[in-house]
Protein backbone atom coordinates (compact mmCIF):
# COMPACT_ATOMS: atom_id res chain seq x y z
CA UNK A 1 0.00 0.00 0.00
CA UNK A 2 1.23 3.72 -1.04
CA UNK A 3 0.98 5.81 1.99
CA UNK A 4 2.08 9.19 3.33
CA UNK A 5 3.40 10.01 6.66
CA UNK A 6 3.53 13.92 5.84
CA UNK A 7 -0.45 15.47 5.68
CA UNK A 8 -1.09 16.13 1.47
CA UNK A 9 -0.13 20.04 1.19
CA UNK A 10 -2.35 20.12 -2.20
CA UNK A 11 -6.39 19.50 -2.53
CA UNK A 12 -5.69 18.02 -6.05
CA UNK A 13 -2.81 16.75 -8.05
CA UNK A 14 -3.18 16.88 -11.40
CA UNK A 15 -1.37 14.61 -13.19
CA UNK A 16 -0.86 13.74 -17.17
CA UNK A 17 1.43 12.84 -19.28
CA UNK A 18 3.45 15.78 -21.00
CA UNK A 19 1.46 17.36 -23.90
CA UNK A 20 -1.73 15.58 -23.62
CA UNK A 21 -3.63 18.58 -21.38
CA UNK A 22 -4.62 20.66 -23.47
CA UNK A 23 -8.27 19.46 -22.61
CA UNK A 24 -7.87 20.08 -19.22
CA UNK A 25 -6.34 23.63 -18.78
CA UNK A 26 -10.07 25.32 -18.87
CA UNK A 27 -10.91 23.27 -15.77
CA UNK A 28 -6.92 23.79 -14.34
CA UNK A 29 -7.36 27.04 -14.76
CA UNK A 30 -10.43 27.92 -13.19
CA UNK A 31 -9.70 25.45 -10.00
CA UNK A 32 -6.72 27.51 -9.30
CA UNK A 33 -8.69 30.20 -8.53
CA UNK A 34 -10.49 28.11 -5.43
CA UNK A 35 -8.05 24.97 -4.60
CA UNK A 36 -4.52 24.32 -4.37
CA UNK A 37 -3.26 22.42 -7.03
CA UNK A 38 -0.21 20.53 -8.46
CA UNK A 39 0.14 20.27 -11.56
CA UNK A 40 2.50 16.90 -12.70
CA UNK A 41 3.67 16.49 -16.64
CA UNK A 42 5.85 13.12 -16.47
CA UNK A 43 7.11 12.35 -19.83
CA UNK A 44 5.72 8.36 -19.57
CA UNK A 45 4.38 6.73 -16.43
CA UNK A 46 7.32 6.29 -14.68
CA UNK A 47 8.58 9.47 -15.55
CA UNK A 48 7.78 10.67 -11.88
CA UNK A 49 7.29 9.51 -8.20
CA UNK A 50 4.73 8.43 -6.49
CA UNK A 51 5.92 10.52 -3.06
CA UNK A 52 6.16 13.70 -4.71
CA UNK A 53 2.10 13.91 -5.57
CA UNK A 54 0.92 15.88 -2.86
CA UNK A 55 -2.56 16.25 -3.36
CA UNK A 56 -5.39 14.71 -1.24
CA UNK A 57 -6.97 13.95 -4.81
CA UNK A 58 -5.47 12.27 -7.41
CA UNK A 59 -6.93 13.63 -11.22
CA UNK A 60 -5.23 11.25 -13.91
CA UNK A 61 -5.70 12.76 -17.59
CA UNK A 62 -6.34 9.88 -19.43
CA UNK A 63 -6.87 6.24 -18.76
CA UNK A 64 -3.41 5.23 -19.56
CA UNK A 65 -0.33 3.93 -18.24
CA UNK A 66 0.04 6.53 -15.90
CA UNK A 67 -3.55 5.90 -14.56
CA UNK A 68 -2.55 1.89 -14.33
CA UNK A 69 0.54 2.38 -11.94
CA UNK A 70 -1.47 4.54 -10.07
CA UNK A 71 -4.19 1.92 -9.27
CA UNK A 72 -2.05 -0.91 -9.13
CA UNK A 73 -1.91 -0.50 -5.23
CA UNK A 74 -4.12 0.65 -3.06
CA UNK A 75 -3.85 4.59 -1.75
CA UNK A 76 -3.90 5.25 1.98
CA UNK A 77 -5.37 8.84 2.63
CA UNK A 78 -5.65 9.55 -1.30
CA UNK A 79 -8.10 9.36 -3.69
CA UNK A 80 -7.91 8.21 -7.30
CA UNK A 81 -10.38 10.22 -10.04
CA UNK A 82 -9.52 9.26 -13.67
CA UNK A 83 -11.22 11.34 -16.85
CA UNK A 84 -11.26 8.82 -19.91
CA UNK A 85 -11.57 9.78 -23.16
CA UNK A 86 -13.65 8.26 -25.95
CA UNK A 87 -10.87 6.38 -27.28
CA UNK A 88 -9.34 4.09 -24.13
CA UNK A 89 -12.62 2.84 -24.21
CA UNK A 90 -10.96 0.18 -26.77
CA UNK A 91 -7.73 -0.22 -25.42
CA UNK A 92 -5.82 -3.01 -23.34
CA UNK A 93 -5.96 -0.09 -20.40
CA UNK A 94 -9.95 -1.10 -19.10
CA UNK A 95 -8.29 -4.46 -17.99
CA UNK A 96 -4.98 -2.83 -16.78
CA UNK A 97 -6.33 -0.50 -14.46
CA UNK A 98 -7.39 -1.99 -10.94
CA UNK A 99 -10.69 -0.12 -10.89
CA UNK A 100 -10.76 -1.47 -7.11
CA UNK A 101 -8.35 1.49 -6.56
CA UNK A 102 -10.08 4.05 -8.51
CA UNK A 103 -12.79 6.30 -6.48
CA UNK A 104 -14.14 7.77 -9.61
CA UNK A 105 -14.47 7.23 -13.68
CA UNK A 106 -15.18 10.90 -14.87
CA UNK A 107 -16.86 10.62 -19.01
CA UNK A 108 -17.15 13.64 -21.27
CA UNK A 109 -20.40 12.40 -22.84
CA UNK A 110 -23.45 10.13 -21.32
CA UNK A 111 -23.07 7.46 -24.09
CA UNK A 112 -19.22 6.93 -23.25
CA UNK A 113 -20.45 5.98 -19.87
CA UNK A 114 -23.35 3.48 -20.92
CA UNK A 115 -20.89 2.16 -23.96
CA UNK A 116 -17.69 1.51 -20.56
CA UNK A 117 -20.89 0.46 -18.54
CA UNK A 118 -22.31 -2.42 -21.00
CA UNK A 119 -18.65 -3.47 -21.79
CA UNK A 120 -17.67 -4.02 -18.02
CA UNK A 121 -20.43 -3.72 -16.03
CA UNK A 122 -20.51 -1.31 -12.48
CA UNK A 123 -16.77 -1.81 -11.75
CA UNK A 124 -16.26 0.90 -10.56
CA UNK A 125 -17.97 4.52 -9.63
CA UNK A 126 -19.06 7.03 -12.67
CA UNK A 127 -20.04 10.06 -13.63
CA UNK A 128 -20.49 12.81 -16.65
CA UNK A 129 -18.92 16.04 -17.16
CA UNK A 130 -18.50 17.54 -20.30
CA UNK A 131 -15.32 19.21 -21.52
CA UNK A 132 -14.97 23.24 -20.82
CA UNK A 133 -14.35 26.27 -23.39
CA UNK A 134 -12.49 29.34 -22.76
CA UNK A 135 -15.67 31.30 -23.97
CA UNK A 136 -13.85 34.59 -23.14
CA UNK A 137 -11.52 33.64 -26.20
CA UNK A 138 -13.89 33.49 -29.01
CA UNK A 139 -15.24 36.52 -29.56
CA UNK A 140 -19.05 36.83 -31.28
CA UNK A 141 -18.28 37.92 -35.02
CA UNK A 142 -20.63 39.63 -37.81
CA UNK A 143 -21.03 36.50 -39.53
CA UNK A 144 -23.92 37.58 -41.61
CA UNK A 145 -21.85 39.58 -44.26
CA UNK A 146 -20.47 35.82 -44.88
CA UNK A 147 -23.71 33.92 -44.48
CA UNK A 148 -23.15 31.54 -47.50
CA UNK A 149 -19.56 31.02 -46.77
CA UNK A 150 -19.06 27.40 -44.73
CA UNK A 151 -16.07 26.06 -42.88
CA UNK A 152 -15.19 22.66 -41.16
CA UNK A 153 -12.31 22.16 -39.24
CA UNK A 154 -10.42 20.08 -37.10
CA UNK A 155 -6.89 19.08 -35.70
CA UNK A 156 -5.99 16.59 -39.09
CA UNK A 157 -7.38 15.42 -42.03
CA UNK A 158 -8.45 12.23 -40.82
CA UNK A 159 -10.83 10.02 -42.45
CA UNK A 160 -12.62 9.92 -39.54
CA UNK A 161 -13.05 13.69 -40.14
CA UNK A 162 -15.45 12.92 -42.90
CA UNK A 163 -14.26 15.74 -45.36
CA UNK A 164 -14.82 13.16 -48.40
CA UNK A 165 -18.49 13.03 -47.41
CA UNK A 166 -19.10 16.80 -47.18
CA UNK A 167 -17.32 17.53 -50.55
CA UNK A 168 -19.89 15.46 -51.61
CA UNK A 169 -22.67 16.96 -49.78
CA UNK A 170 -21.49 20.31 -50.89
CA UNK A 171 -21.67 19.68 -54.30
CA UNK A 172 -25.19 19.02 -54.33
CA UNK A 173 -25.61 22.49 -52.43
CA UNK A 174 -23.43 24.12 -54.88
CA UNK A 175 -25.71 22.71 -57.82
CA UNK A 176 -28.85 24.27 -56.66
CA UNK A 177 -27.18 27.54 -55.18
CA UNK A 178 -23.48 28.19 -56.45
CA UNK A 179 -23.10 31.05 -54.70
CA UNK A 180 -21.97 29.24 -51.66
CA UNK A 181 -18.32 28.21 -50.92
CA UNK A 182 -16.48 25.47 -48.58
CA UNK A 183 -13.24 26.22 -46.47
CA UNK A 184 -11.99 23.10 -44.78
CA UNK A 185 -9.00 23.47 -42.36
CA UNK A 186 -7.05 21.26 -40.64
CA UNK A 187 -3.47 21.00 -39.66
CA UNK A 188 -0.79 19.09 -42.18
CA UNK A 189 0.52 16.20 -39.82
CA UNK A 190 2.48 13.50 -41.05
CA UNK A 191 0.13 10.47 -40.43
CA UNK A 192 -0.01 8.28 -43.51
CA UNK A 193 -4.23 8.08 -43.22
CA UNK A 194 -4.29 11.85 -42.81
CA UNK A 195 -2.12 12.25 -45.93
CA UNK A 196 -4.18 9.91 -48.08
CA UNK A 197 -7.62 11.31 -47.50
CA UNK A 198 -6.00 14.96 -47.69
CA UNK A 199 -4.90 13.71 -51.33
CA UNK A 200 -8.38 11.99 -51.75
CA UNK A 201 -9.92 15.28 -51.03
CA UNK A 202 -8.16 17.07 -53.45
CA UNK A 203 -8.53 14.92 -56.20
CA UNK A 204 -12.15 14.90 -55.71
CA UNK A 205 -12.48 18.71 -55.48
CA UNK A 206 -10.78 18.29 -58.93
CA UNK A 207 -13.25 15.94 -60.33
CA UNK A 208 -16.27 18.05 -59.64
CA UNK A 209 -14.93 20.79 -60.56
CA UNK A 210 -15.48 22.94 -57.20
CA UNK A 211 -11.64 24.62 -57.16
CA UNK A 212 -13.03 27.51 -57.24
CA UNK A 213 -15.29 26.86 -54.21
CA UNK A 214 -13.94 24.40 -52.27
CA UNK A 215 -10.82 26.31 -50.13
CA UNK A 216 -8.31 23.43 -48.03
CA UNK A 217 -6.01 25.38 -45.49
CA UNK A 218 -3.41 22.96 -44.60
CA UNK A 219 -2.30 24.45 -41.42
CA UNK A 220 1.47 23.93 -39.47
CA UNK A 221 1.38 21.90 -37.02
CA UNK A 222 1.43 24.15 -34.12
CA UNK A 223 1.83 22.97 -30.33
CA UNK A 224 0.93 26.54 -28.59
CA UNK A 225 -2.81 26.25 -27.25
CA UNK A 226 -2.59 30.18 -27.68
CA UNK A 227 -1.80 30.44 -31.50
CA UNK A 228 -4.13 27.65 -32.24
CA UNK A 229 -6.91 29.46 -30.85
CA UNK A 230 -6.08 32.46 -31.97
CA UNK A 231 -5.51 31.45 -35.92
CA UNK A 232 -9.23 29.17 -35.40
CA UNK A 233 -10.70 32.80 -34.30
CA UNK A 234 -9.27 34.81 -37.48
CA UNK A 235 -10.32 32.23 -39.61
CA UNK A 236 -13.86 31.57 -37.81
CA UNK A 237 -14.55 35.78 -38.27
CA UNK A 238 -14.69 34.95 -42.09
CA UNK A 239 -17.15 32.50 -42.09
CA UNK A 240 -21.15 32.05 -41.34
CA UNK A 241 -21.76 28.66 -41.05
CA UNK A 242 -20.05 26.05 -39.09
CA UNK A 243 -20.56 22.43 -40.60
CA UNK A 244 -19.30 19.04 -39.24
CA UNK A 245 -19.53 15.99 -41.04
CA UNK A 246 -17.48 13.56 -38.72
CA UNK A 247 -18.11 10.05 -37.86
CA UNK A 248 -16.27 9.99 -34.10
CA UNK A 249 -16.15 12.82 -31.69
CA UNK A 250 -16.62 12.84 -27.81
CA UNK A 251 -17.57 16.47 -27.41
CA UNK A 252 -16.36 18.30 -30.65
CA UNK A 253 -14.51 21.63 -29.70
CA UNK A 254 -14.74 23.16 -33.16
CA UNK A 255 -18.46 23.07 -33.65
CA UNK A 256 -18.50 24.41 -29.87
CA UNK A 257 -15.99 27.12 -31.14
CA UNK A 258 -18.46 27.85 -34.26
CA UNK A 259 -21.46 28.46 -32.08
CA UNK A 260 -19.74 30.55 -29.64
CA UNK A 261 -18.50 32.57 -32.31
CA UNK A 262 -21.45 33.56 -34.46
CA UNK A 263 -22.14 30.64 -36.61
CA UNK A 264 -24.70 29.33 -37.67
CA UNK A 265 -24.45 25.21 -37.40
CA UNK A 266 -25.42 22.22 -39.26
CA UNK A 267 -24.19 18.84 -38.16
CA UNK A 268 -24.26 15.16 -39.87
CA UNK A 269 -26.25 13.26 -37.20
CA UNK A 270 -27.26 10.23 -39.54
CA UNK A 271 -23.80 9.40 -39.54
CA UNK A 272 -22.89 10.24 -36.01
CA UNK A 273 -25.37 10.27 -33.25
CA UNK A 274 -22.69 9.82 -30.03
CA UNK A 275 -23.09 13.34 -29.04
CA UNK A 276 -26.62 14.36 -29.88
CA UNK A 277 -27.02 15.03 -26.34
CA UNK A 278 -24.69 18.39 -26.81
CA UNK A 279 -25.52 19.07 -30.36
CA UNK A 280 -29.09 17.51 -30.99
CA UNK A 281 -30.58 20.92 -32.06
CA UNK A 282 -28.28 21.61 -34.93
CA UNK A 283 -28.62 17.83 -36.07
CA UNK A 284 -30.11 16.74 -39.05
CA UNK A 285 -30.77 12.74 -40.09
CA UNK A 286 -30.44 13.03 -43.04
CA UNK A 287 -28.50 14.63 -46.34
CA UNK A 288 -32.06 16.45 -47.86
CA UNK A 289 -33.01 17.59 -44.39
CA UNK A 290 -29.80 19.22 -43.81
CA UNK A 291 -29.93 20.55 -47.38
CA UNK A 292 -32.90 22.02 -46.83
CA UNK A 293 -32.42 23.66 -43.84
CA UNK A 294 -28.97 25.63 -44.88
CA UNK A 295 -31.10 27.07 -47.84
CA UNK A 296 -34.07 28.07 -45.46
CA UNK A 297 -31.61 29.64 -43.00
CA UNK A 298 -30.22 31.81 -45.84
CA UNK A 299 -33.90 33.32 -46.51
CA UNK A 300 -34.80 34.29 -42.59
CA UNK A 301 -34.49 38.36 -41.77
CA UNK A 302 -31.43 39.93 -39.95
CA UNK A 303 -33.42 39.57 -37.10
CA UNK A 304 -34.38 35.80 -36.93
CA UNK A 305 -30.37 34.86 -37.65
CA UNK A 306 -29.14 37.52 -35.29
CA UNK A 307 -32.02 36.06 -32.54
CA UNK A 308 -30.67 32.24 -33.38
CA UNK A 309 -26.65 33.30 -33.55
CA UNK A 310 -27.09 34.88 -29.79
CA UNK A 311 -28.97 31.49 -28.27
CA UNK A 312 -26.22 29.61 -29.91
CA UNK A 313 -23.43 31.24 -27.98
CA UNK A 314 -25.58 31.57 -25.10
CA UNK A 315 -26.15 27.69 -25.39
CA UNK A 316 -22.49 27.31 -24.67
CA UNK A 317 -21.21 29.75 -22.26
CA UNK A 318 -24.03 28.39 -20.07
CA UNK A 319 -23.12 24.44 -20.39
CA UNK A 320 -19.61 24.22 -20.77
CA UNK A 321 -17.87 27.85 -20.04
CA UNK A 322 -14.69 26.96 -17.89
CA UNK A 323 -16.64 28.45 -14.88
CA UNK A 324 -19.54 25.81 -15.12
CA UNK A 325 -17.23 23.01 -15.76
CA UNK A 326 -14.79 24.05 -13.27
CA UNK A 327 -17.72 24.32 -10.86
CA UNK A 328 -18.56 20.72 -11.38
CA UNK A 329 -15.09 19.36 -11.07
CA UNK A 330 -14.63 21.64 -7.65
CA UNK A 331 -17.87 20.24 -6.35
CA UNK A 332 -16.72 16.54 -7.32
CA UNK A 333 -13.56 16.90 -5.50
CA UNK A 334 -14.99 18.97 -2.74
CA UNK A 335 -17.14 15.87 -2.28
CA UNK A 336 -14.12 13.21 -2.32
CA UNK A 337 -12.47 15.16 0.21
Amino acid sequence: MFYFKKKPIYDITFICQKGNNHFAQPIIKYLKKHIRVQEMYPNSSFGFWRNNIKGKIIWVEWAGDIAKVLSSKPLKNQKLIIRIHRGEIDTKYMKKINWENVTMLVFINNNLNIQFQSKFGNIVQTLTIPNAISTNAYPMHNTLQNSKSIIAYSYSFFPVKGYIELIKFFNKLFKIDSTYSLTIMAQNTNQPSAKRNLKAMKLLINELQLSNSIKIIENTLLYSIKKNRERVVEELSKHGIIISFSKIESFHYSFAEGLLSGLQGFYNMWDNTMIKEFWGSWGYNSESEMLESILKWEKLSHEEKMNQLRKNRDYIISNFDSEVIGGKYLKLFEGND
